[in-house]
């Protein structure tokens, strides 16, 4: 049995759960999650998991500026938890241990995976000195991150950009590039009425994302002035927004979080899908080396991409490079609103070259073969 411990359960919204569900969606060894996050996600229908916390859940504090300062909590709990997860994976006689580090569970999971002598793999979904920035112990995470990126039996990560940078960083190693996948692409475009703009966005909306949705509301005005018998809209499928509404913006609608099949239903009355990412320079890395999840959704939809971020970004150079989107680098609302009518004029190519990018890399039986390989290996016993 191999454990996956991260700190989300299998069934959240976050993108990391929505990778691990895709690579456990096909024949693999058993598996057991293991959630060290605050919160309990709802059970899993195949794979079991059980819930050990880090350390105590603060509350209302946690979603203050307070909340780094409660790193220091994660030291003082780690003996605790470290018992709980070595007796939990003693019971479970687990054979191999797959660990995504996002936070402090970093030190001891691989401490207790070196003193249990269990092979470790690893999966980088984003940087760590910036989901961490401000933990009052964020050298000592990334000594042990540093420490199991060079003695991991397998290196997995989002994004080529995030494999090179942690080679420089802590090691050159080889590493696999896994992240979701599609089980399907369509022939080609989806048709679309004329003379419409209909934005969509789906996913978490990280609160650094305001002001590039204050300049694309913003934009859409320009272009509802100029172009008045349009169909103009923006739809977030991200559960709610903290940015204030306008009495004069295009008619924006923010609905709840829901299955992929309700996102499939959504995309049938949108024309163009919105891939934002933070300019703001406290925020860079925030996108540098990571690789949404959303972006392999939009890629396999048959609809133009609109990318909203910095040209540093992992995700702006990979679609760039295959002149698979539109991008726009600035909050600048004239410049966003050229972007988006760009999107729709030019959208038969950018939809063909994001399709061909979706079949050569996003497949999902490759993203699971890749994942699984190395550890069949160590599970299956050879």
């Amino acid at each position: 049995m191999i454990a996956f411990v991260q700190t989300f359960g299998l069934h959240t919204e976050s993108g990391g759960s929505r990778v691990l569900r895709s690579l456990l969606r096909t024949s693999h060894p058993p598996a057991l999650s293991i959630n060290t996050g605050l919160i309990p996600a709802r059970p899993d229908p195949e794979v079991e998991e059980v819930h050990i916390p880090l350390r105590h859940n603060f509350g209302g504090i946690e979603f203050t500026r307070l909340r780094p300062f409660l790193g220091v909590f994660d030291w003082l709990s780690s003996s605790r938890f470290e018992t709980r997860l070595r007796q939990t994976l003693e019971s479970y006689q687990v054979r191999a241990i797959h660990l995504i580090p996002h936070a402090y569970e970093v030190v001891p999971v691989a401490r207790v995976a070196r003193e249990m002598g269990l092979p470790l793999f690893l999966t980088v979904h984003d940087d760590i000195t910036y989901t961490s920035c401000g933990h009052p112990c964020l050298r000592q995470m990334a000594a042990a991150l540093g420490s199991a990126w060079r003695t991991a039996r397998g290196l997995f990560v989002i994004s080529d950009e995030m494999g090179r940078e942690y080679s420089q960083r802590f090691g050159a190693r080889e590493y696999s590039v896994v992240t979701d996948g599609l089980t399907c692409v369509p022939n080609g475009p989806k048709r679309r009425p004329d003379k419409s703009l209909r934005l969509y966005f789906m996913g978490l909306f990280h609160y650094t994302y305001n002001p590039n949705l204050r300049a694309v509301l913003d934009a859409l005005k320009i272009i509802r002035g100029k172009l008045p018998d349009w169909n103009i809209s923006l739809t977030c499928r991200c559960g709610e927004i903290s940015l204030p509404v306008c009495s004069d913006d295009v008619p924006l609608e923010v609905r709840p979080f829901a299955r992929e099949e309700d996102v499939e239903n959504d995309m049938l009355s949108a024309d163009v899908l919105y891939q934002p990412l933070p300019l703001d320079a406290s925020a860079k890395s925030f996108g540098r080396f990571s690789m949404s999840t959303k972006m392999i959704t939009y890629l396999g939809s048959g609809l133009p991409i609109f990318y909203h971020g910095p040209e540093d970004a992992a995700a702006y150079q990979l679609l760039m490079r295959h002149k698979a989107a539109v991008a726009c680098t600035t909050l600048n609302p004239e410049e966003l609103a050229k972007v988006l009518l760009g999107a729709v004029e030019r959208r038969e190519a950018v939809v063909r070259n994001a399709l061909a990018l979706a079949r050569r890399q996003f497949i999902l039986a490759e993203q699971q073969r890749r994942f699984w390989e190395p550890i069949n290996e160590i599970c299956n016993g050879s």
